[in-house]
Parts: structure tokens; C-alpha cells; sequence
């Protein structure tokens, strides 16, 4: 289900991944820039900041259901 802003996809992300590090979500999901730049940044990010498999998905879930992408992009 995409969700009309990135607050909405945060909030959703982390009833659904309730041990995900909200800071690192909301930091991370920043800006929308889902490229392959931004995918190893990101994969070197979990290893720097010891980020948990929940708040991987978290992640991935805001980048995969915000619209926010699209209103940033266009």
C-alpha cells in the first residue's frame, strides 16, 4: 500500500518492524534516492551503525510504499 507521505510510511514501517531504529528509518529514507549509489551506501550504513534486520526493512518498506519518492522526483 503506498502511503501519501514519508511520515505515513515511517509510522507504518515501524508498527510493522517494531524493533527497527526509528533515527536510522527516518534518516535514511531521506530524499528517496533509490538508485544502486544510494542501495551500497545504504548496505555500508548497516554494517558502520550495526543497524538490526528490522530496521533494514523498515527501510526498504518506506522506500518501497512512500509516495514521497514521486513528489520529490517530479
Amino acid at each position: 500500500m503506498k502511503h501519501a507521505t514519508r511520515a505515513e510510511a515511517i509510522e507504518a514501517a515501524l508498527g510493522k518492524f517494531p524493533k527497527a531504529r526509528r533515527i536510522a528509518v527516518e534518516n535514511a529514507t531521506m530524499g528517496q534516492e533509490d538508485s544502486m549509489i544510494f542501495r551500497m551506501n545504504l548496505a555500508q550504513d548497516r554494517v558502520c551503525y550495526n543497524w538490526n534486520a528490522q530496521t533494514m526493512g523498515a527501510i526498504n518498506y518506506v522506500m518501497r510504499n512512500s509516495c514521497a519518492r514521486e513528489e520529490v522526483t517530479a
